[in-house]
């Protein structure tokens, strides 16, 4: 059971230069942004301009805050992305332009090294109880809004997380959310492809 307090996110800059991401999780530890198997981070976007491309890597994004980001697609089709659009998926390889309608926005990036990992990304608000299930290789519960979430599991160890913290768990046992007011819920789930 382990807490990653998002005041030790560690400032990474952006692969094609124009901001900066607080790494949440990488993989392997010692991985840079050409070759890791996965990576979880968080950014802030201030301007307008192009996403790094990353080859051969599945990406999932999702809104933390502010009002939306607007994303023109490499077929020309533009996304909204905002705080109510679900996890949008899209391959690392493709050339992504985004543009800022109503200031800055944070977003919540997960990647996966196409053909080793498969990513699941859910994210709920939780106002009250909520069972885990976890028989994954990587599961990883942050709180992406709100003031407090209680994590207790079935062995009876618990912790509570802040905004942006989160739990890192490695073993196949089940959760309890608890949370006496709404908070936003995201859970990350990571499992790695059979060689053959």
């Amino acid at each position: 059971m382990q807490i990653l307090h998002a005041r030790h996110y560690p400032a990474t800059p952006w692969k094609n230069g124009g901001g900066i991401t607080r790494q949440v999780l990488i993989s392997p530890p010692d991985a840079t942004l050409d070759n890791f198997d996965y990576r979880i981070s968080i950014a802030s976007v201030a301007s307008d301009g192009d996403f790094s491309r990353f080859p051969g890597i599945d990406r999932q994004l999702l809104l933390l805050q502010g009002a939306a980001l607007l994303l023109q697609r490499e077929d020309g089709s533009e996304v909204r992305l905002d705080a109510f659009s679900l996890p949008l998926a899209f391959a690392g390889e493709e050339s992504i332009s985004s543009r800022l309608s109503e200031g800055p926005v944070i977003d919540f990036n997960v990647m996966t090294r196409r053909g080793r990992y498969l990513q699941q990304v859910e994210d709920f608000t939780l106002n009250g109880e909520r069972q885990l299930q976890s028989d994954d290789e990587v599961l990883l519960v942050l709180l992406a809004a709100g003031a407090e979430l209680e994590i207790s599991r079935e062995d009876g160890r618990c912790c509570r997380l802040q905004a942006q913290d989160a739990l890192l768990q490695q073993l196949a046992i089940g959760l309890t959310l608890r949370s006496s007011a709404a908070v936003r819920v995201i859970v990350v789930r990571l499992n790695r492809l059979s060689a053959g």
